[in-house]
C-alpha cells in the first residue's frame, strides 16, 4: 500500500474539485475524537475505498463540511489501535498549537 498521502506537504492547501463523474456517495460515518486549533481530528473506517478496507485518520476545519486524510491503515484489529493513537496524538498536537502563546 503506498503511503504517499501521509503527512502531504499539500495538507492545508485549497482543495481540489473530484473529477467529473465520481459522484459522492454517502461517506463513512466519522468518529470523532475531538477538536484543537480550530479543526477536528476523526477516524472514518471506509470499506468502499480504492485501496480496499481502510482506516482513515483525517482532519478538517471544525467549521466546514469536509475532512481530509493525513493517515492511512489496512482495516485490522491491531491497524484500528494504531489509527486511535496517531488520531489522539494529532489531537494533542492540535491542542498544543492552540495553548501556544
Amino acid at each position: 500500500m503506498p503511503d504517499d498521502n501521509v503527512i502531504r506537504p499539500a495538507f492545508g492547501a485549497v482543495r481540489r474539485p473530484a473529477p467529473a463523474g465520481q459522484a459522492e456517495a454517502d461517506p463513512p460515518p466519522l468518529r470523532v475524537f475531538g477538536t484543537g486549533a480550530g479543526h477536528r481530528v476523526g477516524l472514518i473506517r471506509d470499506r468502499a475505498a480504492a485501496e480496499g478496507d481502510v482506516f482513515r485518520i483525517v482532519v478538517g476545519p471544525e467549521d466546514a463540511p469536509f475532512v481530509e486524510t493525513v493517515a492511512l491503515l489496512p482495516a485490522t484489529a491491531e491497524a484500528e489501535a494504531e489509527a486511535e493513537r496517531i488520531g489522539f496524538a494529532i489531537l494533542r498536537t492540535l491542542e498544543v498549537v492552540e495553548g501556544a502563546p
